[in-house]
């Protein structure tokens, strides 16, 4: 069993940023694990899970939830278990110096964009003024400032989650791609193909497993 967590996902979805864990549990049941989605408010319910997801919330919604957060000892967890932080939590990480990655305000960028992570590169929307990167490491988290359900327009991006939550769970992925995961992911790269044709002009890289 793969066990997902996310942080408070009725006030951290601001841009339907809870479709990273759709498609990441969409994503791992077609490879044939079963998944369980479980929420997460503490630092022990957080270390139980395989990957957890720190969304984007609104200026209220992030100071309704700042107490749950701050009892998180995001240093263990950080660096324990494979997780994603998007745009307000990839901030509260960097502000609180879990990220590594300082904030400097400056003009805000509300536009498409394509943010890269070594050698994988993943399209989403930027609208922020932190100066923080699209797309960083924070020990095994990636911090993305692209908005929204990223994973699900960038099959590599998913499919390095997923491998990730995977060995979290201490288990192996199929060396032998079934049927039913070359057809998801064949109709994942053809949506995702026609996403980056219409938001940006730089060429679409298909998964291959």
């Amino acid at each position: 069993m793969i066990r997902i967590g996310t942080i408070y996902p009725d006030r951290l979805n601001l841009n339907g940023d809870q479709g990273n864990i759709l498609a990441l549990t969409k994503f791992l049941r077609a490879a044939g694990f079963a998944v369980d989605v479980v929420p997460v408010v503490n630092t022990e319910q957080a270390l139980n899970c395989n990957f957890v997801l720190l969304g984007h919330g609104s200026m209220a919604a992030m100071e309704s939830i700042d107490g749950v957060l701050g009892s998180i000892d995001f240093t263990t967890v950080l660096a324990q278990i494979p997780g994603m932080a998007v745009g307000s939590g990839c901030e509260y990480l960097s502000r609180k110096g879990f990220a590594g990655q300082p904030i400097a305000r400056g003009e805000r960028e509300s536009e498409f964009q394509v943010g890269a992570l070594g050698s994988l590169k993943a399209l989403g929307y930027r609208n922020t003024d932190s100066g923080l990167p699209n797309l960083a490491f924070a020990s095994q988290w990636i911090c993305s400032m692209l908005h929204g359900p990223v994973l699900a327009k960038n099959p590599g991006l998913l499919y390095r989650a997923a491998r990730a939550a995977v060995a979290s769970a201490g288990l192996e992925w199929p060396g032998n791609p079934s049927d039913e995961l070359r057809a998801w992911v064949a109709t994942l790269n053809d949506v995702s193909a026609r996403l980056w044709a219409f938001e940006t002009e730089e060429a679409f890289e298909p998964l291959a497993l």
